[in-house]
């Protein structure tokens, strides 16, 4: 387990990062969604390589970077030229990878050549009609600025009916996951000329109106910094499932198990990177929130806030402009924590008379 978490140290500081550039129904939240799901149906597969399975799924989709039609064959010669993988991966295991990598674009007239790739392609495919129709609506921003509301729906029906709908170059491959039923919901409301439009409407207005202020301290393209040790696992994918939900990016700084581990192995790094800028705020989770706190509060550009209730995060932002929020994952519910990372996200710094306190906080040299 100790590899696996260092693999995934890896693809987190390494790979994951290189998702920010594409266009937004394939970022971070995108990957994490493949890493996280192809984690979760090898649970029905145990001879399954974990570590493999999760290089391929964090490698997917990096032939982005080179050209579209042709990604999945590019991730595929990503991950062969690679050499650091061969730190963990016999030359075999590496070609295994990448055959996963590429086979996760496979449809009706080409079959994954492994087990590995038909994870990641089902895992890949997020059959979900609200997901789907925003990825889509986000990829027409991106890659066709100029088209208007009426031209991009007739692009959205016109991809739906290629990929999406009966008779479309779609398939599944994992009889365990949930994709099966959910493609068949999805098909339903395509066949639904009005509930269609009344859902595309509905996303495409919400993408394009600004945001209200649940998301007043996010920085536009700057990640949520998020890390635990195991005993806050389980809060911080609550907090995970919040961000998504709410397309908020976020890098995740581990653990990525619940596996026994040391906080401080996972709160340096994320305190970095809220202190260089490269994400910012940070959320942090351990059992009690003491010992990640003390951690992250060791660097000099940080101000982590222990709280345990919403109206002590809205403190923490009001007067101490706290950059990260730490919580004591064994003392609250999922719940609770939510509201208090919906609080924290929502709450401006006054300023006045709280910024000369604030100023005084750093040691000086």
């Amino acid at each position: 387990m100790k590899q696996y978490n260092e693999i995934a140290e890896f693809l987190e500081r390494e790979i994951v990062p290189r998702y920010d550039a594409f266009d937004a129904g394939h970022r971070r939240n995108h990957v994490h969604y493949v890493m996280e799901e192809s984690q979760r149906l090898a649970q029905h597969y145990p001879t399954v390589n974990r570590a493999i399975l999760l290089v391929a799924a964090a490698y997917h989709d990096l032939g982005l970077e080179v050209d579209r039609k042709t990604h999945h064959t590019e991730s595929a010669r990503i991950v062969r030229e690679d050499d650091r993988l061969q730190r963990w991966f016999s030359s075999d295991e590496i070609e295994t990878i990448a055959q996963a990598a590429e086979d996760h674009r496979a449809s009706s007239d080409h079959d994954p050549r492994s087990i590995y790739g038909r994870i990641v392609a089902e895992a890949d495919r997020q059959i979900d009609g609200d997901t789907i129709i925003r990825r889509t609506i986000q990829f027409s921003f991106k890659h066709y600025p100029n088209l208007n509301k009426e031209e991009n729906y007739q692009r959205f029906l016109e991809h739906m009916a290629e990929k999406y709908a009966e008779g479309g170059y779609l398939k599944l491959w994992i009889p365990e996951s949930a994709n099966a039923q959910l493609l068949a919901i999805f098909r339903e409301m395509l066949k639904d000329p009005v509930a269609i439009r009344e859902k595309f409407d509905e996303i495409y207005d919400k993408l394009t109106k600004k945001q209200d202020n649940m998301t007043t301290i996010l920085k536009p393209g700057i990640p949520v910094a998020l890390c635990s040790d195991h005993a806050g696992f389980a809060t911080k994918q609550a907090v995970i499932n919040y961000l998504k939900e709410n397309n908020i990016e976020y890098k995740d700084f581990g653990t990525y198990t619940e596996d026994s581990c040391d906080y401080p192995d996972f709160a340096h790094p994320c305190a970095l990177a809220v202190e260089s800028g490269e994400c910012y705020p940070g959320i942090a989770v351990c059992g009690s929130g003491e010992g990640i706190n003390i951690t992250l509060n060791k660097h000099q550009g940080i101000r982590s806030a222990l709280c345990w209730q919403p109206e002590l995060a809205r403190l923490a932002r009001q007067h101490n402009d706290a950059n990260i929020l730490t919580m004591p994952g064994r003392f609250v519910t999922n719940e609770e924590a939510i509201e208090m990372v919906k609080t924290f996200l929502s709450t401006a710094f006054e300023g006045g008379r709280h910024q000369k306190r604030v100023d005084k906080i750093p040691v000086k040299s």
